[in-house]
């Protein structure tokens, strides 16, 4: 399954940042999305996409990993491993963009799957917009919580991006908010474009 591929290809890379030690920093000046940098090589051009595989740390890389996982596996069933590769690299592009039209001389690199996972994410709400918390992951929880629309979730989660997004504007910011914004939009436009097509069946 390609979800499971790419959250191993993620987990590789940041185990490889972690055997260079204190020579990371150049690692991801190097495939990280540099802003600054694009504008004077076309070979940085690259960084649009290898930037979506450096994370910054442990909890940056297990919270897209957990996202990735589970919204990744549903959306894959149900559009398959094809199109699945294309809403998730495609995001992950459209998020690069958006960093790099928010944030034209930013010298900071910009690093993570969070694009990409929002584009996914974005794609769950389409394909599965009457979802709960209680299917998406079906553990112990409380009767009012099992059946909370995960719809509510994603507005709470796109609202926030959205005010980050907009104060990053003007304030300095290590994180690349507009990224999560161009992924989820992307993800959003695609999996729309599908859900009028005929696509496997998964019961959710």
């Amino acid at each position: 399954m390609l979800t499971w591929l790419l959250l191993g290809a993620n987990v590789l890379v940041f185990a490889y940042e972690l055997s260079l030690g204190n020579d990371v920093a150049g690692f991801v000046r190097r495939w990280g999305l540099v802003p600054s940098d694009v504008s004077e090589s076309p070979a940085v051009w690259i960084t649009l996409l290898t930037s979506t595989f450096v994370h910054a740390g442990w909890l940056h890389l297990v919270s897209n990993m957990l996202y990735l996982s589970v919204f990744g596996v549903p959306v894959e069933r149900r559009v398959g491993a094809g199109r699945f590769a294309v809403i998730y690299f495609s995001s992950g592009l459209a998020g690069s963009l958006a960093h790099l039209l928010a944030q034209p001389t930013s010298s900071e690199p910009a690093v993570g799957a969070s694009g990409a996972i929002a584009g996914i994410i974005a794609a769950h709400l389409v394909l599965f917009p009457n979802a709960t918390l209680g299917s998406l992951a079906p553990v112990l929880f409380l009767r009012v919580v099992e059946t909370t629309p995960v719809v509510l979730l994603f507005i709470v989660w796109l609202v926030a991006q959205l005010l980050s997004g907009l104060t990053s504007l003007t304030t300095s910011t290590s994180i690349a908010w507009w990224a999560h914004l161009g992924g989820f939009a992307m993800g959003l436009a695609l999996a729309t474009m599908l859900r009028g097509r005929r696509l496997t069946r998964t019961k959710y």
